[in-house]
């Protein structure tokens, strides 16, 4: 169980290790408003969706998807599986996408392999996400003044001797979306990559290959 952070659900409910990391890219991302958990039942047999609880008929066939995320206004519905296990999944996933197309509703599929080296970066932001959200805003300020008032800061070591606590402004820095940095890639708990300018784009968190 975890908080999303505001974005719908007070608590998200997350029923495997895989989900949990998901659930975190999702409260991070920040071009996601709203997350939700089993948000809706599908009735691949009428071809219908319900938002909200109905009993499940023996008789039909259902689909009761993991998220409901919602990125620039639009609903898309996210089913997490490992990657090994995707190919022995009895669900038809194509059915599913055309029932939810109905309904205005985007479909995605998201496997371990689309977290790749994000993992322990993912966990780490997120820490500050959770503990230090009062602080966050005037630290990534401070990194910005300082970016915009030096022209010698080409890595985050160059920040060092500038900042107490380098590793909290620069977290602070990508979450804000002060600095790029490339979670799949990088390694956040090295402290050892560049420091470029995001102008508040925040494009250096749009992990998810859908959006």
């Amino acid at each position: 169980r975890m908080s999303s952070a505001g974005k719908g659900d007070v608590v998200l409910k997350c029923q495997s290790r895989l989900e949990w990391l998901f659930a975190m890219v999702f409260v991070l991302h920040p071009g996601i408003t709203e997350i939700y958990f089993q948000p809706l039942i599908v009735n691949l047999t009428k071809k219908k969706v319900y938002r909200k609880k109905v009993k499940l008929d023996a008789r039909y066939k259902y689909y009761i998807p993991d998220f409901l995320i919602v990125v620039n206004g639009k609903e898309f519905i996210v089913e997490v599986k490992s990657a090994a296990l995707l190919g022995m999944s009895n669900k038809d996933f194509d059915q599913i996408e055309r029932v939810l197309a109905k309904d205005g509703i985007g479909f995605c599929i998201l496997t371990d392999l689309d977290l790749g080296k994000a993992e322990n970066n993912i966990r780490i932001l997120y820490e500050y996400c959770v503990h230090d959200a009062g602080s966050v805003t005037a630290w990534a300020n401070d990194l910005k003044h300082l970016l915009e008032t030096r022209q010698d800061i080409n890595s985050v070591s160059d920040l060092a001797g500038l900042l107490d606590s380098v590793n909290w402004y620069v977290c602070s820095g990508i979450l804000q979306g002060v600095i790029s940095f490339d979670l799949l890639n990088w390694d956040l708990m090295s402290m050892s990559f560049p420091v470029v300018q995001a102008y508040g784009d925040l494009k250096h968190l749009e992990v998810i290959s859908f959006v």
